[in-house]
């Protein structure tokens, strides 16, 4: 069993996606000023709101940079400022957002970057 004091839990809320509190209180029981998750409950906590894995996120990256190289290799037009802004702000509404770091928690992105790429895409179609 795993107890968690709910000052935690509110702080480490706020670097994680929006739901992340909520999940915990109804995966967990409240005992005083703590929560108790079962190892078998935090383990699937930590896989739903974590980004993917390192190697994952490598393979992402290196992707999306080649593509954005080639791209622009071939004089595809750069993103304009309105589409980035529109970009960020469908972000920043989305569920996987992470604000903190500004992160998609699909991708593990750097959604600051991704969205001035010419090829960007956003992994769950949330960018027209």
């Amino acid at each position: 069993m795993i107890t968690i004091p709910f000052s935690k839990l509110q702080s480490a809320a706020t670097l994680k996606a929006p739901g992340y509190y909520d999940a915990c209180i109804a995966a967990g029981t409240v005992v005083g000023d703590n929560l108790e998750l079962s190892e078998s409950a935090f383990a699937a906590l930590r896989a739903q709101f974590s980004p993917p894995p390192l190697i994952s996120q490598i393979k992402s990256a290196s992707g999306a940079i080649v593509a954005e190289c080639g791209a622009a290799l071939s004089g595809e037009a750069a993103v304009d400022d309105s589409t980035n802004a529109a970009r960020i702000t469908t972000c920043e509404a989305c569920e996987y957002f992470i604000m903190a770091d500004r992160r998609c928690q699909k991708c593990g992105c750097w959604m600051e970057l991704k969205a001035g790429f010419r090829t960007g895409t956003c992994p769950v179609g949330n960018w027209s």
